[in-house]
């Protein structure tokens, strides 16, 4: 038997867990003084094989270890007793049922790398690993690892570039909460009730260093989590893995186990969440120096001579985008001001994500869907949940067969996808944005590890074209870096090339009102900029977007002599008609287009083809009055920062403050 070659010795006790080097197996728990410790070697079946005494040492603290020499993974698994009682290794690398295993370390990696994607060009998706895939058609593994990775052909269609998974780890999957969910009567007509199940992995107690076995089509979930990480870096997506560290946890235990994932899993990124979240280490450890860092908020002190600001591998995501965009999209009022700040926002020492939906709150489909939440099914009398959820009906609560009410619903979301990835800023889809996924209106889905949870992957038409449209959008945003900046616009022509980088307008080119009943706003970007971050120089945009119930005229700003307006987007257009074609006639009128009620369009400002002789009466405006009756421009090349467009007309911007950036 493999256990007589076993031979016990001296430990040491620097690192928790357990640490595979080439003669054997070392082991270290803490444990309180004068406990008693073993630790029991078993087979997977549970049948004990050897105990070993871990006896206190005062050299070492709290900390006890042994070394077994001979001992290799796959020859046994573990627990550990302390006073009599069963003890989880908090820092186990593997853990199926009640007892911990030892990983292989041995794993093949190949060639493997993280793809080459800079941090102002990430486009991300963020899914549950069993939701995402446990509904879907024509796979082999659903609710898994290797689901994903089946998957990879549709990420790649969504032209998403890394993917943020929802923890991963194992974690108490028992929620001390009252009162339980009622389960379906049982065989003998008892209904019972049942506890509430932790589906999302937000949890006070954590095995960080162990993958969720549950998550595992077989039986080597740490193989299989390291199958699917190289499969989505062979296909060129990044991996963030989202990890919850509450209130009072160990720092260093969170920096140790951000760093194991780092290093044993190739992780590319971390959405680092909790009150017990170590910031400060985590944003100077060498280690993650190139790491992408997700946080939920910023403190600017975390830079100080950190020499961070210069790798941009730090990103603020929270709801203050979601909010402000559901707010504008639904026309309340006072909105205006602060959407154009943000879809600006592109702060110099972080980037930031934004996002039309979260895991709290509702879907984006929903959110369209219903004014009130309806989490009934939670077994909480529908009291759990955010009141914030910034939704519009539509004029009906849940589903609807009315044709006008399901238009104006998939336009909004279509609207939603439009501002969330033509603004500044690494834009999310949560998993099934882009599919209509719906929770019937449930906007707290932790426990709900059924259809509510998973995503729905429905095959109907409007499904496939708002699919197909939310990835032609990510394309061409990935298409047209003027979208995806290295720094945020100044909103002046510092650079003198006769219009500024970025300027509002509306039904007067060159002013925009941001009065609290403002319901749009359009923005115009100067494509000549790129070529001072060292791109190909762009091509202009005007993103407009018209929140009122009613249509509204825009005017197209003037463009440079050789330039006319083309038609790019438009979220009013037939489903699957919402992009011009490339080779799109340039727009008859070249002043003024009118935008539907509740819609958003985009125009595209490129050179007319031939010598440049053949100039659209756009190019050729020199009666002020054919512009505006606000301001005189004889040329758009004569549009300059100082004498046109001001700082005092464009929303507040972290540059705009007199204490940038600490003050942002």
């Amino acid at each position: 038997m493999a256990d007589k070659k076993w031979k016990i010795g001296a430990g040491n006790p620097a690192r928790p867990g357990i640490s595979v080097m080439e003669r054997g197996v070392n082991f270290a728990i803490a444990a309180g003084e004068g406990a008693d410790v073993k630790l029991i070697l078993l087979t997977r079946g549970g049948r004990e094989l050897r105990r070993v005494d871990l006896p206190e040492n005062p050299a070492f603290g709290d900390m006890r270890a042994v070394f077994i020499e001979g001992l290799h993974p796959g020859d046994a698994c573990y627990r550990y007793e302390v006073d009599g009682e069963p003890v989880r290794d908090p820092h186990a690398g593997g853990i199926l049922g009640d007892l911990c295993y030892l990983p292989d370390p041995g794993y093949s990696w190949g060639d493997d790398a993280p793809p080459s994607v800079l941090p102002e060009d990430l486009i991300l998706y963020k899914l549950h690993v069993r939701g995402f895939t446990k509904r879907a058609r024509g796979i082999k593994h659903r609710g898994s690892f290797s689901g994903v990775a089946e998957m990879i052909p549709y990420l790649k269609s969504l032209h998403v570039n890394a993917v943020e998974f929802m923890p991963v780890y194992e974690w108490e999957e028992d929620l001390k909460v009252h009162p339980y969910t009622p389960a379906a009567a049982g065989a003998d007509g008892v209904t019972r009730a049942e506890p509430l199940r932790n589906y999302w992995g937000y949890a006070q107690k954590n095995s960080y260093f162990a993958p969720r076995a549950a998550y595992a089509s077989g039986n080597d979930p740490s193989g299989e989590i390291r199958d699917m990480v190289r499969a989505l870096h062979e296909a060129g997506i990044l991996v963030i893995f989202e990890m919850y560290f509450p209130d009072g946890c160990d720092p260093f235990a969170a920096t140790e186990a951000v760093r194991f994932w780092k290093l044993f899993y190739h992780a590319d990124g971390f959405h680092l969440i909790g009150g017990g979240v170590p910031a400060v280490q985590l944003v100077h450890d060498a280690l993650l120096a190139r790491t992408l860092l997700l946080f939920e908020h910023i403190d600017h002190s975390w830079f100080k001579d950190s020499g961070a600001h210069a790798r941009r591998h730090i990103f603020e995501i929270n709801d203050q985008f979601e909010h402000t965009l559901r707010r504008f999209l639904k026309s309340d009022d006072g909105q205006a001001g602060e959407f154009a700040r943000l879809i600006r926002r592109n702060p110099q020492e972080y980037g930031v994500v934004n996002y039309a939906a979260g895991v709290n709150g509702f879907t984006l489909f929903d959110s369209v869907c219903y004014d009130r939440k309806h989490n009934e099914e939670n077994g909480e009398n529908n009291a759990d949940g955010t009141a914030l959820n910034y939704s519009w009906n539509c004029g009906v609560e849940g589903p609807s067969k009315r044709k006008a009410v399901k238009e104006l619903r998939l336009r909004q979301v279509r609207n939603a996808l439009l501002y969330t990835f033509l603004a500044q800023g690494a834009p999310m889809l949560l998993m099934g944005d882009e599919s209509l996924n719906t929770q019937n209106g449930n906007n707290n889905a932790y426990a709900s590890d059924n259809p509510t949870g998973w995503k729905d992957w429905g095959a109907g038409s409007d499904v496939r074209a708002l699919t197909e449209f939310t990835g032609k959008l990510a394309a061409f945003r990935a298409a047209h870096p003027v979208f995806h900046m290295k720094k945020e616009f100044r909103g002046t022509d510092y650079r003198s090339t006769g219009v500024p980088d970025l300027s509002y307008h509306d039904s007067t080119a060159w002013a925009c009102s941001f009065e609290n009943d403002a319901r749009t706003l359009a923005v115009l970007y100067n494509g000549m900029y790129t070529r001072y971050e060292n791109l190909p120089e762009d091509d202009f945009f005007l993103v407009a977007c018209n929140a009122h119930w009613e249509s509204h005229d825009f005017a197209l700003p003037p463009l440079p002599k050789g330039y006319a307006w083309f038609p790019a987007i438009d979220t009013a257009a037939k489903a699957g008609e919402e992009f011009a074609e490339e080779d799109a006639a340039p727009l008859e009128d070249q002043k003024f287009f009118k935008a539907k009620a509740r819609s958003a369009a985009v125009f595209r400002g490129k050179k007319i083809p031939g010598d440049g002789t053949e100039v659209t009466d756009a190019a050729e405006v020199t009666d002020a009055a054919e512009v505006t009756d606000a301001e005189k421009v004889t040329d758009a090349a004569e549009v300059t920062d100082a004498a046109k467009v001001t700082d005092a007309a464009l929303p507040e911007t972290a540059q705009d403050k007199a204490a940038a950036p600490a003050a942002e």
